[in-house]
């Protein structure tokens, strides 16, 4: 009984491992680009690499944990995929879309505007930048990658999900973006390696939801923004209660200075000032109650250069500069129609200074950053496609609508002096001490189709990017003729360039035919000496041989065709309607060259007196056969 028991187990057990190995064996063909869904977006899959690729426009459709929806479902954990290429061009990655597709490379496009629920759960990815542009990153996103260690979030982020990094066991920082607005439920619960967790902006407003980092053990201190709001166990508790030795720095009178009085939880009071950093943005907020606070900010340079300190928004704020006790500087107002300030002067590397700012007796909120003042180049990340009617026409060109509202979208990757870089979307308008603007008017350089540039300026200093037109067809049609055939002609209506279509053939005959010198009354001629300028008479019309004695023409019609020397008489030939009519050599007894009706010896007194060299040397050798 034992031994058929053995036997029965070990069969189940070879049956299930063949199965297994049948189920999940890895994908070794190449697969060629396939439509996902009904999107606009694709995936191929290259063997010899292991990479999948994902190309297209728009976003990738949300799936479900299933073969049935994902594509790749039966081959993602089994070493098939070790990279994933997400081409410019998808702006969102769907739900589910690489669930558990153990690939540790992944190149995300910068049109990446969204990232779906549980898009990269349990994968493999390791360290990685997030695209600019990136404003949200759904719930469960980065569920489970315990491979991750570190992640870049973008300056454009607005809301981190729910659980968005769960049981991330690896990641050991996270640099919170000024940009971020929302952290969700859970979001960095069970980041048991997570030891640093730094908001950029300190005067931030951010939502912070219940249990946003919960389970950190390793999360010992976090400095709070000023204006953060809470939900329930934000920081210092984990499943088995408080989080021994979480300490929580807070500026006083704060949302995190109560949260941590309520939940017992050690605590520091921040000085009432706020780091500032290169390009990140900073509020100062005012209301009924705060229009005499004064925010003080300080910055230390990493390196000499002129800067500039200034506000965007429509709350009327002042900023003074100091170094220690001593005032620096001070601004107002831009200008008279702008009632924003700009400090513009010279700091040294490693000094702290310090920039107050207060309201004009304002409410509201200003916004405020710091930038090196000299800007060595930029690059602009977009495009324009116009059609050639988008154009408003004059005359003689076309002026397409490049508005700042069309390229709103654009990124401006912008090289300050010093080696420092940012990105920023282009906005028209105040930045840095100067104006960006659409520089080119195309009254300079007008636009034709195919590929143009237009031109940002950020005051002096230019970038160019594509602005491609399409060509726009108007179409005539074009009957056919007797030598040609009749077609429909496209011109495009900007640049003028042209194709045809549609051809109908011409039903018209060819008429044709070669006039030879006859050399005996049996028809014979001579291959050496063709007729050229021979009158070839059809239906009115008049034609001449070449100087090979060819003829050729083309008609719709039947009839005669009357050949004519000035030296024989006429040949008449025939044409059907409908028939080609090649009439091959017509030989010619063209010896009459007097013209009397005979020929004798006066024609050859007049070959040898006026047509010797016209006629040539040959020409009256056959006459005596005529004679």
């Amino acid at each position: 009984m034992k031994k058929q028991l053995c036997i029965l187990l070990a069969f189940v057990l070879i049956f299930s491992a063949s199965f297994s190995f049948y189920a999940n064996a890895e994908q070794s063909d190449d697969i060629s680009k396939t439509q996902l869904g009904t999107s606009n977006t694709y995936y191929e899959y290259t063997a010899a690499t292991k990479t999948l690729t994902i190309s297209g426009s728009g976003a990738i459709p949300d799936m479900k944990n299933n073969a049935s929806s994902q594509p790749w479902y039966d081959w993602r954990s089994d070493g098939s995929i070790e990279s994933v290429v997400v081409e410019d061009g998808i702006t969102a990655i769907g739900n589910y879309c690489f669930f558990s597709v153990k690939a540790n490379n992944f190149t995300l496009p910068n049109t990446l505007k969204t990232i779906g629920r549980y898009a990269f759960t349990s994968t493999d990815i390791q360290n990685t930048v997030l695209p600019f542009g990136l404003t949200s990153i759904g719930a469960n996103a980065f569920d489970e990658c315990t491979s991750l260690t570190d992640i870049i979030l973008p300056d454009t982020l607005t809301s981190i999900g729910s659980n968005a990094f769960l049981l991330c066991s690896s990641l050991e920082s996270i640099a919170i973006p000024y940009s971020v607005k929302t952290i969700g439920t859970y979001a960095f619960d069970r980041c048991n390696a997570l030891q640093s967790v730094i908001f950029e902006d300190m005067t931030s407003s951010v939502k912070l939801s219940s249990y946003a980092f919960y389970n950190c053990p390793s999360l010992l201190e976090i400095s709070f923004p000023s204006r953060a709001t809470f939900g329930k166990n934000v920081y210092a508790f984990g499943s088995d209660g408080a989080v021994s030795g979480a300490k929580m720095n807070v500026y006083d009178s704060s949302n995190a200075h109560i949260y941590a009085v309520a939940n017992s939880v050690d605590y520091t009071i921040l000085d009432e000032k706020y780091p500032l950093s290169l390009g990140v943005q900073n509020t100062a907020a005012f209301d009924e109650n705060t229009l005499d606070k004064v925010y003080a900010f300080t910055f230390t340079p990493a390196f000499s250069a002129k800067y500039n300190f200034y506000s965007r928004g429509e709350c009327d704020v002042k900023a003074q500069l100091y170094n220690g006790d001593n005032l620096l500087s001070e601004n107002d107002d831009i200008s008279s129609d702008d009632r924003n300030f700009c400090i513009t002067a010279q700091l040294e590397q490693g000094t702290e200074y310090t920039f107050k700012v207060m309201s004009m007796h304002s409410e509201g909120a200003a916004t405020l950053v710091i930038y090196p003042d000299s800007i060595e180049s930029f690059d602009i990340c977009g495009s324009l496609t116009f059609n050639a009617s988008d154009g408003f026409r004059s005359s003689t060109t076309a002026y397409f609508p490049v508005t700042d509202s069309s390229i709103s979208d654009f990124v401006l990757d912008i090289n300050f002096d010093g080696g420092y870089s940012d990105k920023v979307f282009y906005t028209a308008g105040y930045f840095d001490n100067r104006q960006i603007r659409i520089a080119d008017t195309q009254s300079q350089q007008t636009f034709t189709c195919g590929e143009n540039s237009e031109t940002v300026a950020i005051g002096d200093v230019t970038g160019t990017f594509p602005v491609y037109v399409n060509h726009e067809y108007e179409s005539t049609v074009v009957p056919y003729t007797a030598y040609e055939d009749g077609y429909t002609l496209h011109t495009c209506i900007l640049c003028k360039d042209t194709y045809k279509s549609d051809f109908v053939p011409s039903p018209a005959v060819t008429v044709s035919g070669r006039c030879m010198l006859m050399t005996d009354t049996d028809g014979s001629y001579s291959e050496d000496i063709p007729l050229d300028n021979v009158t070839v008479e059809f239906r009115g019309n008049t034609y001449h041989t070449d100087e090979n004695g060819y003829f050729y023409f083309r008609t719709f019609l039947s009839g005669e065709v009357k050949i004519t020397s000035p030296y024989c008489d006429t040949e008449v030939l025939t044409v059907n309607e409908g028939d080609d009519a090649e009439f091959g050599v017509v030989a010619l007894p063209a010896y009459d060259l007097n013209g009397d009706g005979y020929i004798n010896g006066r024609d050859l007194a007049k070959f040898k007196t006026e047509l010797y060299d016209e006629l040539g040397h040959d020409y009256f050798r056959y006459a005596v056969n005529f004679m």
